[in-house]
Parts: structure tokens; C-alpha cells; sequence
């Protein structure tokens, strides 16, 4: 036989050993037994300093530049002159005989992967989602090579396949496909494990994009954190029912939790600890309530992206509105069935940026026939914030309209009493200015409020007219109308906003002729 034929009949020969050897472990372990008798027996009369003891004799998953994927045996050694007999080194084997298999060697990670904050969980993504191919190979490869499938033909070229895609990632070790790998007796771990490597995958690619997103709440945030937290803790247990070994990437989403939370301040109440294990076999489960997580997402995604239309929509109503406020009817009526849109999406009536549109407005509010349940809301919201935050100073009031100074002639030295909602100081000083009010008396009004109290104010002789501002009072508040008949004073319903313009108005049509001087002409200022 030819040097070229009996080097290919040895390479053939070790292949089929190699693969033997990731299904066998008392083979892979008499092997070993070999190999270190025939060091021990070909080292050189002077021996190297001696390894350290314990340290393993192939590469694991832990080491500095971890082995990629399945690899051939390593060259022997050059001969060298034997210090004992070959034969002697090789007395104590017995091949097909059991023989003690030594501990595993711990493992010691570089410092790097104990840095959690700096890594990039998009790579520890990709690299799970491979190593959910390879465990599900890792069983596939296991049931071919029972059934005697051609290694050549059906077995080598997906090794070769999956080994080239994970040396293209960085520190990508399939440690369940490599010859020192585990052989599980049930082979059904492998599909656990295989779940779980992509259900940790799913909880990593959720908590990226939430982290990256920045309308995410920190709600959503932190429960990410707990999916994730679950989804490592499962795939370490699943991993340690197979073999005593630590996989690389569920320590880096281990790390990452920890750095995370750190920085954040955020607490994760379970799986962040070994004697608090997720169960593996719960993996559908787990990924049921990651993707409930992901439509929550998204969703308040869609409803961010309708609040934003809708509040442009608003905007652009109140602009208009402001412009022109005598004849803005048709626009107050499409803003308000806007805001009743997004008070029912789930927008709170006290959210600040519809608050912020609202307000310079709001007082030039007209009669409008009904009013919805959440654009009431959202009123009352605006009246119990201008009522406890009120403007740093009263805008001067603008060219005040017939009926205001028509109003201010009548009611000079005289005063107000105003029923309804909360008493907005800037509100108050402009409206006492402008009609010349000796006092505005305003009476702060709640819900189911009994009105026995408000008649001593009715009853004032100083008192002219009542208002009631019905947008902010209880229905009950009409009862308000026996105490202005009992004491002669006309009872005005203020049906819109608080502005001036609008009072005036609304005095004007109700009450013209109980006002004083009613029968004399209106003196211009």
C-alpha cells in the first residue's frame, strides 16, 4: 500500500473513531487512559515541569480562545527516547473494561465575561440561536450514527456546515457538538435544551429592542428583565442535567441581569440565584408570556402612534380656535370628539400635554348640547390644575366686547356669586377687574356636595347675580334656583368655559332686565 492510500485509510479510521468517541463516553475515556500512558511513555529523560493537576486535557468552554466546533484529534508528539517500557505504560489498560472517569476541571472565565454592562446581547443572541441547531444536531447526529447512516454522506457535511457558520461568529463554542461533548442517556434533553438556548434567544432579542425603543416604559423594561432573568436560569438547569458545565452565553445574560439592574436599580425577584432554578421543562410557558410582552409592546406602540396624531389633530383645532374663538363651532366640536378618542384609548384626562393644548382655550368653551363622559374628565382635570397651579401673573384681558362693558356699567360696587369646580385665582382677579365687582364670591364645588350652605351667599344684599357653571356642578345644583327665587336674585347658567367674553354674554341673554339700571341706557366707557 502506497503512503497517499494508507494516510487516507488512517484519517477514514480516526473520523470514524472521533465520531464514535461523541456517543461513547467510556470510550472517550479509555482513549484518554491511552493517550497518557503513551505521553508518560515517550517523555524525555529530563521532564517538563508538570501540568498543573486537575487541568483538563481538551479545551472547555470556558477557556481564553474556545474551540469553535468539532474537532480531529491532535497530532502526536515527536517520538523521543521512552524512559520505560512501552509495554509496562500500557499494562494497566483494560479497553472494554469500565475505568473511573476523573472529575471535570472547573472552569475559569476570562474577566471580560464577567462584564456585563459593556456586552452586546445582539451577539449573544446569534450565538444561542445556533446553539439551538447544534443541540438538536447533537441528538440527530447521535440517532444517524445508531442507525448506521453513512458518516461521509449523512453525517459529515452537516458537521462541516454547522462548524463554518460558528467560526464565523466570535467565540461561538458548540460544546454540545464537539467530541468531548456530553451523551445524555435520554436523548430528549437535547430538545429541551435546544428550547431553551431560543426561548433565552427570544427573551434577549425582547429586552434589546425595549431597550433601544424610547417610548418604553419602564414598566415594560423591567418585565423584560424578569423573562430574562427566567429564560437564563431554566437553560443553566437544563444544561446541568446533561453535563456539569457552564455555558459561556447563559453566563453573559447572567452577568448582563446583574450589571443592569445594578446601574438601573431595578430588582429581579426570582431565578437571580442558584437555589431559586427555573424549570427548563416549562419552557412554552416561559415563551408564551415573552410574546404576550411583545404584543403588549407593540401595541402600546400603535397607541403611541395614535396619541401623536391625535394630538396634532388637537393642536391644530386649538390653533384655529384661538384665532378665532366667535366662530370656531364646528371646530370645537371636531376637538372634542377627538379628546374623547383618546381619553377612551387610555390616555389620562390629567395628561399634560393634552392639558397644555387645552388650557389658553378652554375658557372660550361654548354651549355645547352634551358634553362626553371623557371630555368632562379632561375639564375637570384642567379646572383642579389651574385651581392649585395658577398662571404666574393675569394676562391683561383683551378689548372687552359690548356685552362686557355693558355688564361692568350694571354691575360696578356690586357683587358675584360663582357655583362650580375650583377657583382659579387668575380667573378670579380677571373677571372681579373687569366687570368692577366689589367681590366674586366663588364657591369650590364637589361631587354629591350638599348645597344647604350656599344660601347665606345667595342671600347677601351686596349679591346681584348667581352663576352657576354647570360644566363642573352636579345636576342636583339646579335646586340652587329655589335660593335665588326665595331671595330675588336671577340665576345665571354658565354652560362653557370661565371666559370673559363669554360670562358677559351669557348675563346678558339670561338677565338683562334684573340687572340694575336695566331701564337706563348702558354708559361707554
Amino acid at each position: 500500500m502506497d503512503s497517499n492510500a494508507l494516510a487516507s485509510a488512517i484519517n477514514t479510521v480516526l473520523q470514524r473513531l472521533v465520531a464514535l468517541t461523541s456517543e461513547d463516553a467510556q470510550l472517550r475515556a479509555e482513549l484518554r487512559c491511552l493517550a497518557q500512558a503513551v505521553l508518560e511513555a515517550t517523555s524525555p529523560s529530563e521532564p517538563a515541569e508538570a501540568e498543573p493537576a486537575g487541568a483538563p486535557s481538551v479545551a472547555e468552554p470556558g477557556v481564553e480562545a474556545p474551540v469553535t466546533a468539532i474537532e480531529a484529534a491532535p497530532a502526536p508528539c515527536p517520538p523521543s527516547e521512552p524512559t520505560i517500557p512501552l509495554a509496562t505504560a500500557l499494562a494497566a489498560l483494560t479497553l472494554g473494561q469500565g475505568s473511573p472517569v476523573t472529575d471535570r476541571a472547573s472552569i475559569s472565565y476570562p474577566e471580560r465575561w464577567a462584564q456585563g454592562g459593556e456586552l452586546d446581547l445582539s451577539l449573544i443572541e446569534t450565538r444561542c440561536r445556533l446553539k439551538t441547531e447544534g443541540a438538536r444536531w447533537a441528538a440527530a447526529r447521535r440517532r444517524l450514527l445508531a442507525e448506521g447512516a453513512s458518516y461521509r454522506t449523512e453525517i459529515e457535511p452537516l458537521d462541516q456546515d454547522i462548524i463554518s457558520r460558528a467560526k464565523a461568529i466570535p467565540e461561538c463554542f458548540l460544546w454540545m457538538c464537539h467530541p468531548t461533548g456530553p451523551t445524555p442517556a435520554d436523548p430528549g434533553q437535547w430538545e429541551v435544551i435546544a428550547r431553551c438556548f431560543e426561548t433565552l434567544a427570544d427573551a434577549l432579542s425582547m429586552v434589546r429592542r425595549i431597550q433601544e425603543e424610547p417610548e418604553a416604559s419602564r414598566n415594560e423594561f423591567e418585565r423584560s428583565l424578569d423573562l430574562l432573568a427566567e429564560a437564563q436560569s431554566a437553560l443553566r438547569v437544563a444544561i446541568g442535567r446533561v453535563d456539569d458545565l457552564d455555558d459561556t452565553d447563559q453566563l453573559q445574560a447572567f452577568n448582563w441581569l446583574r450589571a443592569i439592574t445594578r446601574d438601573r436599580q431595578v430588582f429581579i425577584q426570582r431565578y437571580m440565584r442558584i437555589d431559586d432554578p427555573a424549570d427548563p421543562d416549562r419552557w412554552a410557558d416561559l415563551d408564551a408570556r415573552i410574546e404576550t410582552l411583545e404584543s403588549d409592546v407593540q401595541d402600546a406602540r400603535r397607541r403611541n402612534s395614535r396619541r401623536r396624531k391625535a394630538l396634532g389633530k388637537v393642536r391644530h383645532k386649538a390653533s384655529l380656535i384661538s384665532a378665532d374663538p366667535d366662530g370656531a363651532a364646528g371646530e370645537w366640536h371636531t376637538l372634542i370628539e377627538t379628546v374623547e378618542s383618546l381619553v377612551d384609548d387610555g390616555m389620562h384626562a390629567s395628561n399634560r400635554d393634552l392639558r397644555e393644548l387645552l388650557i389658553p382655550i378652554i375658557d372660550d368653551l361654548p354651549d355645547v348640547s352634551e358634553v362626553s363622559p371623557g371630555f368632562q374628565a379632561v375639564l375637570n382635570e384642567i379646572d383642579r390644575y389651574m385651581a392649585a397651579y395658577p398662571p404666574p401673573e393675569v394676562k391683561a384681558v383683551k378689548t372687552p366686547t359690548p356685552d362686557v362693558r355693558a355688564v361692568a356699567n350694571r354691575l360696578r360696587g356690586k357683587s358675584l356669586v360663582l357655583i362650580g369646580g375650583d377657583r382659579r385665582e387668575g380667573t378670579h382677579q380677571t373677571l372681579k377687574a373687569a366687570f368692577g365687582l366689589k367681590d366674586l364670591l366663588w364657591i369650590e364645588t364637589r361631587e354629591h356636595q350638599s348645597i344647604e350652605g350656599f344660601e347665606p351667599y345667595v342671600a347677601r344684599p351686596d349679591v346681584a347675580v348667581v352663576l352657576l357653571a354647570i360644566r363642573w356642578s352636579s345636576h342636583s345644583y339646579g335646586d340652587v334656583k329655589g335660593f335665588c327665587d326665595r331671595h330675588g336674585k336671577p340665576l345665571v347658567r354658565l354652560p362653557g368655559g370661565y371666559g370673559l367674553n363669554q360670562i358677559a354674554a351669557q348675563i346678558m341673554r339670561q338677565c338683562s332686565e334684573r340687572l340694575p339700571g336695566a331701564n337706563s341706557e348702558d354708559i361707554t366707557e
